[in-house]
């Protein structure tokens, strides 16, 4: 299955480990978490950044152009692409705080976005 994550930026520590969503390290290591949990094949899915344009708009034609799901991590993407009349499936983004930080919790969460992607 192939599916577009979002997110905003790479965190001020991301950029001085030189880590990207790939490298599963930071608030990825949340989300890969969750997938490993799951049992879930993300050798497809593919991620980028509102705040990297270039690599964002590029990424954005192509899940358009081949209606690949696209999965909003947060609040403010959700909002940018809501503005942008980007459809997509709303996801609590891995680096958030409070309950739902349990792995269990956050695994749970991701395995409801990923029932939603798979029924859009």
């Amino acid at each position: 299955m192939k599916i577009l994550f979002v997110g905003e930026n790479r965190s001020p520590s991301a950029i001085r480990m030189d880590v990207t969503w790939e490298d599963k390290r930071l608030a990825a290591k949340q989300l890969f978490d969750a997938f490993d949990a799951l049992e879930v094949d993300h050798s497809e899915f593919k991620f980028t950044n509102v705040k990297e344009p270039e690599d964002f708009l590029t990424h954005l034609e192509v899940a358009t152009e081949e209606e690949i799901p696209i999965v909003g991590m947060g609040r403010v993407v959700q909002q940018i692409l809501n503005n942008m009349n980007i459809i997509h499936i709303p996801m609590i983004h891995p680096a958030a705080r409070g309950s739902i930080r349990k792995k269990e919790r956050y695994a749970e969460h991701v395995n409801e976005v990923l029932k939603e992607v798979a029924e859009a």
